[in-house]
């Protein structure tokens, strides 16, 4: 009982967190009809039924994709509208400013080593005029990856036997591999953005690299103001 109602209580909040971005990502970016928008990280495995295919209001702009085929496929089960390929983030298949909004949730971390993360960060200010790129705060007490709390500031060894005692997401015994980013981090890696700190909780629990293409119109301050509350 206790927990299924965890569980429920995480699916909850992740689901106001995903909100909270899609919202600030409207305030700021205003889609139109015109638009011709890059995925990264599209798939039918993660976050279904409310991903960016199910909010964004021009599907058949997007071209969505990632690294593996699987979840490329399943995103194309669920979402047809979009057109879809499956390309290496770090290497992207796309010609310089081809697409007016770059978006990817919650795939840099799963990026390994500063030098393949700075490519792909390289790379969506490349093919992009704008993006918006999210990812966990590495400072977050809790990880929503293992959901458990602390273990991301442990070394190696004990990050394992932490899991293998009390881990109920990832598989007991095992580690995933994460280069999850603090604020000022994320800042190295997209020079040019806004830094933006998402909270639903007593902390921000998600860190947004931004960049507007200075030829679009501009929200109004205030709604730049109550997005990063």
């Amino acid at each position: 009982m206790q927990d299924s109602y965890f569980k429920h209580l995480l699916k909850r909040l992740s689901h106001r967190s995903r909100k909270k971005k899609f919202g600030l990502l409207h305030a700021i970016f205003h889609p139109r009809p015109e638009d011709r928008v890059l995925d990264i990280g599209a798939s039918g495995e993660v976050f279904l039924r409310y991903a960016f295919e199910d909010v964004y209001p021009y599907p058949e702009r997007i071209v969505a994709g990632g690294y593996e085929l699987r979840e490329v496929s399943s995103a194309r089960h669920y979402y047809p509208r979009p057109r879809y390929a499956v390309f290496d983030g770090c290497a992207l298949p796309f010609p310089d400013k081809s697409f007016d909004l770059v978006f990817s949730n919650a795939v840099i971390e799963h990026v390994l080593g500063e030098a393949r993360q700075a490519r792909f960060a390289q790379e969506i200010m490349r093919v992009g005029k704008s993006w918006f790129v999210t990812t966990p705060n590495y400072w977050y007490p809790f990880e929503s990856h293992y959901h458990l709390p602390f273990i991301q500031f442990l070394p190696r060894p004990l990050r394992r036997e932490y899991n293998r005692l009390f881990g109920t997401h990832i598989p007991k015994g095992t580690v995933q591999e994460l280069s999850l980013l603090s604020g000022r981090q994320l800042r190295r890696l997209f020079p040019t953005s806004r830094i933006a700190r998402v909270r639903v909780t007593f902390w921000p629990e998600t860190l947004v690299a931004y960049y507007v293409d200075p030829g679009r119109q501009i929200a109004p301050a205030g709604l730049r103001r109550i997005s990063f509350a």
